[in-house]
């Protein structure tokens, strides 16, 4: 099972490296970032609204959505708007290794710190010494594609 979660979150990895790209396609096309993103969420909304009909997932009660905290609603919405955006103004000025070496640094380096504090209800797993190797050659491999 473990091999079929690293098989999909590599093809996650695949299609989020080429997601910029086709944004910008769409963006070019309209002369309107902002509508390429707003493009993207729209078609995103609606195949998880027919994935939800799909199997049959019912509508959360008002009680239910009345416990989720205020800045969690707006949280994720807000950073998946903001990492659609700028990946597709961005990588097309500094290129798809480029962009995607430093948002993968932006995501390890974040990513073990939540582990290590156990931020936003993680569980906790410390940083240790090969953990930190690991973010400092990733680091060192950024570095290397961005200036080769």
């Amino acid at each position: 099972m473990q091999l079929i979660y690293i098989i999909v979150a590599i093809t996650a990895g695949v299609a989020f490296a080429l997601q910029p790209a086709i944004n910008d396609n769409v963006a070019r096309s309209l002369d309107r970032p902002i509508q390429a993103s707003l493009i993207s969420f729209v078609v995103g909304t609606v195949l998880l609204l027919i994935a939800n009909l799909a199997m049959g997932v019912k509508i959360p009660s008002i009680d239910k959505l009345s416990t989720i905290p205020w800045w969690l609603w707006l949280a994720g919405g807000t950073i998946g708007a903001f990492v659609v955006t700028v990946a597709l103004l961005i990588q097309p000025k500094i290129g798809a290794g480029v962009w995607i070496s430093c948002f993968i640094f932006g995501q390890l380096i974040t990513s073990i710190l939540l582990d290590n504090f156990g931020w936003l209800g993680l569980s906790t797993h410390p940083i240790n010494l090969m953990r930190s190797l690991g973010a400092f050659l990733l680091a060192v491999g950024a570095i290397l594609v961005a200036n080769y």
